[in-house]
């Protein structure tokens, strides 16, 4: 299977990194013996792969020797059509089996646009959609997250949904699983519902959600684990190859919010507040980041500012993290929470961006939505933010909310340019990004029952907005809103959104939470075609209605909802208190300043100079061989800081790595002779060369190391030639007719082709780039020119030898063995000498 995606499909795709597998901190096991377990995101690589939830999980199973789990993530949409013209089945990262191998997968839903993603990924792995058209021959089709709370649009698919914390449930299924091995499909399932609580298989249910069996609770409640133990979180996580959309190590400190929100949906589900002890949190902190090498650490929770002394625990892990030039960051803040010890900590080496939501322009409306903000605790936060140096600030605003008049929207209007005129208080120009974001009423919350603006009058109160402030530097950007008006409907559907799901995935529907894939009129018609008036679905629902989650429990009563939902008091909390000086680790008040503040100064460098640099000459082989030249850039800083090696800094409010990279390596190459510089901070020591080159993962070779002194030119500018050999597939590529066309590339005077760049396609000549082919056996070796003697690129070369590229090389031929430097009088110079 590996080398038939080697062949057919990586070559071919954008992001072959997304599918190869092999990242640091992934785990294989032996599928014989075992439940084999795969974990399935229904989105991007690049997305899911930053999902907190998968890291727990996947090491929670891996650590059972009875199970192993491996992951896959929705192929993007180059990917599934290559796969289905070559019939390639969808396949796990960690062992390129097909996931049809499977006992069980495992879906997280995170939200509702990535339902087509999930029939996509079953009918690329050959699994039926429907769960009714399944046999024994057929993993069970799990699903869980978010999503679940109102399972009903998904029942037709998932065999089984799991409601709640899964880290003990999911264990508990497994194990049912291991000692069922040859019991039937059913009976497996009947075996889980009668062991394991919180599970909901809907086959045991009637259309009205009525238990058809003995066995099956009437009502489900969702699990809740009592606390957060350190054995969920991994001392060794797994670190992407290529970069993903958050490119920072998430630590979860606190699960649940302590506020209460009306319009949340995360404010319910994930009740009770369970936070972490701060010694736990640290030790995750320095395990991870020694074995990661991440240069940003994220404290996350629903709202972070609201962990009991969160100013204490940033300060800790700001000062544990300092001297490896790494960072928090703070997500989640809420206004009036956020003190200056707490912005110390996150700009203790860089400056992140900062996040506060007002929610809506008025207190009115805020109290009403119960978000007990004042706008003086707002503005106070914000006067504070620009005090301590930030220059940009996101803002977060909803629209579309019950009971909300254009005067609420103006006030929006009004919050902003206060702002933006407190921000001109203080030095340095500021960018203020403004996001709106269209309410839509969710399960399990107050608002369960109102109705959902129509897309029209949404798109209104947005413009309203949007152009009611002409502000230079204050940006707008607002959510889709027919996408928004399309979770509305399927977040409080039932059983009757089954058809239309299975109808949008049949006309070719993905990612519709991505602006660039989503079919609004494909879904629309889709809804038509099963007479569903979508109309329906945005007018209030009366209290007394039988709604399609009704039969799933979580925390308090519909009871008590529907109370919550007709208090309409808009008395204020105590947030419009002023801000009070707080006590930093050192014992000394931390006053709030306004006003401007003093300019501050790039710190300057107290060590003594040195000029101590490390050459390293590096390579990886086929499990790295899909990153791109800045994902080796990163891969190389993040081993450097997991080796603790003592690399100098650029000075400034952004400090990065004083390191010098030879030429970029060609997408899709292996090497043997990669190069760079590293400048250190002090002398340089034996040990210290021993330290980095042990962090070197298998595939990434660390062959030695030399201390050099820089002089002249940088080192990429010194390298003028590269010597790359092509393996080629005789059962493809005519050896003889290669051997005549190298005569006639060596003969020719010139060899125009065409090149992409930045600024366009241009016609470039590479014959002074070539300066040797030669074939020995099936191997391909090419000498060709860097930099401005002569600049081939091998690919440019293949397309002129081969009539298909890559069809006509070997899974693992292209690699890059040499770098050196020719001079004038034509003296070779290896680069590692240079």
């Amino acid at each position: 299977m590996r080398e038939l995606l080697a062949r057919k499909l990586f070559p071919y795709v954008v992001k072959p990194g997304r599918y190869t597998g092999g990242e640091i901190g992934q785990i294989v096991k032996d599928p014989t013996g075992r439940i084999n377990y795969l974990h399935a995101y229904p989105d991007k690589y690049d997305l899911g792969q930053s999902y907190v939830g998968l890291q727990t999980i996947y090491h929670l199973v891996n650590r059972d020797d009875r199970f192993l789990c491996e992951r896959a993530f929705a192929v993007d949409t180059d990917a599934e059509e290559i796969m289905r013209r070559e019939n390639i089945p969808l396949f796990s990262l960690e062992s390129s089996r097909p996931v049809s191998d499977f006992d069980a997968i495992g879906f997280t839903l995170s939200y509702e646009l990535v339902y087509t993603n999930m029939l996509a990924m079953l009918d690329l792995a050959g699994i039926p959609i429907y769960s009714r058209d399944r046999t024994d021959a057929h993993p069970l089709v799990f699903a869980g997250g978010p999503l679940v709370y109102n399972p009903e649009p998904l029942t037709a698919f998932v065999d089984l949904f799991f409601i709640g914390d899964a880290e003990e449930g999911l264990l508990e299924m497994l194990e049912v699983l291991h000692e069922n091995r040859d019991a039937s499909r059913v009976e497996k399932l009947e075996q889980i519902v009668r062991r394991v609580d919180s599970v909901y298989v809907p086959s045991f249910y009637d259309d009205n959600r009525k238990p058809t069996v003995s066995f099956a609770p009437e009502k489900i409640r969702a699990r809740v684990i009592r606390e957060l133990k350190l054995e969920y979180f991994p001392s060794q996580p797994i670190v992407p190859s290529i970069e993903t959309v958050h490119d920072h190590l998430a630590i979860e400190i606190m699960r649940g919010c302590p506020q209460g929100c009306r319009f949340c949906m995360a404010g319910p589900i994930y009740r009770p507040v369970r936070a972490r002890p701060q010694h736990e949190i640290l030790d995750q902190i320095e395990k991870q980041t020694k074995n990661s090498g991440y240069a940003e650490v994220s404290l996350m929770s629903l709202s972070t500012s609201d962990y009991p002394d969160i100013d204490k625990l940033a300060t800790a892990a700001a000062r544990q993290l300092e001297p490896h030039k790494a960072g928090i960051t703070l997500p989640a803040l809420r206004p009036g929470t956020i003190g200056p010890v707490m912005l110390d900590a996150a700009s203790k080496v860089r400056k992140s961006g900062l996040t506060i939501a007002p929610e809506t322009g008025t207190e009115r409306l805020r109290a009403f939505v119960r978000k007990d903000l004042s706008d003086k605790a707002i503005l106070d936060t914000v006067r504070l933010v620009f005090s301590k140096g930030w220059t940009s600030l996101k803002l977060y605003f909803m629209v579309g909310l019950p009971s909300e008049t254009d005067e609420d929207l103006q006030a929006i209007l009004d919050l902003v340019r206060r702002i933006y005129e407190i921000s001109r208080e203080f030095p340095a120009r500021k960018t203020i990004n403004v996001s709106l974001s269209p309410f839509s009423p969710k399960p399990h919350t107050p608002f369960q029952w109102d109705a959902q603006a129509s897309p029209e009058d949404v798109l209104r109160k947005i413009n309203f907005v949007k152009y009611g402030n002409r502000i230079n530097r204050v940006n707008y950007k607002y959510t889709g809103v027919e996408s928004t008006l399309l979770q509305g409907i399927l977040g409080r559907g039932g059983r009757e959104m089954g058809a239309v799901i299975a109808s949008v995935f049949q006309k070719g529907c993905r990612f519709d939470g991505w602006t660039e894939h989503f079919k609004s009129d494909v879904w629309f018609e889709a809804f038509k075609e099963n007479d569903i008036d979508m109309d329906q679905y945005l007018k209030p629902i009366p209290f007394d209605a039988d709604l399609p989650w009704s039969h799933i429990e979580k925390g308090v009563s519909a009871e008590h909802l529907k109370k919550e939902r007709q208090r309409t008091s808009s008395t204020l909390g105590d947030d419009d208190a002023p801000l009070t000086p707080t006590t930093d680790d050192t014992g000394e008040e931390s006053v709030v300043e306004y006003g401007r503040s003093k300019k501050k100064v790039a710190a300057r460098n107290t060590s003594a100079p040195t000029k101590n640099r490390l050459r390293v000459r590096w390579g990886k082989n086929e499990r790295f061989r899909y990153m791109s030249h800045l994902d080796n850039l990163r891969m190389l800083e993040r081993l450097i800081r997991r080796s603790r090696f003592p690399v100098a800094y650029s000075q400034g409010f952004n400090p990065t790595m004083k390191l010098s990279f030879g030429p970029p390596l060609p997408h899709g190459f292996t090497s043997e002779c990669e190069l760079v510089e590293i400048t250190l901070d002090c002398s340089i020591s034996p040990y210290m060369v021993d330290d980095l080159k042990n962090v070197f993962p298998d595939g990434f070779h660390f062959y030695e190391a030399k201390g050099v002194t820089p002089i002249g030119k940088s080192l990429s500018a010194k390298i003028n030639r590269a010597v790359y050999t092509v393996t080629l597939d005789s059962s493809v590529a005519n050896v003889d007719s290669i051997g005549e066309k190298i005569k006639e590339v060596l003969a020719a005077a010139t060899l125009e082709v065409e090149r992409e760049s930045k600024s366009g396609v241009k016609t470039v000549d590479i014959r002074p780039g070539i300066h040797s082919i030669q074939i020995d056996n099936d191997t391909l070796l090419m000498t060709l020119g860097l930099g401005e003697g002569g600049f081939a690129r091998p690919n440019e070369v293949l397309n002129l030898l081969l009539d298909d590229p890559i069809a006509g090389v070997g899974g693992t031929a292209l690699h890059r063995k040499e770098l050196f430097a020719v001079d004038e009088h034509g003296t070779k110079t290896d680069g590692m000498e240079l």
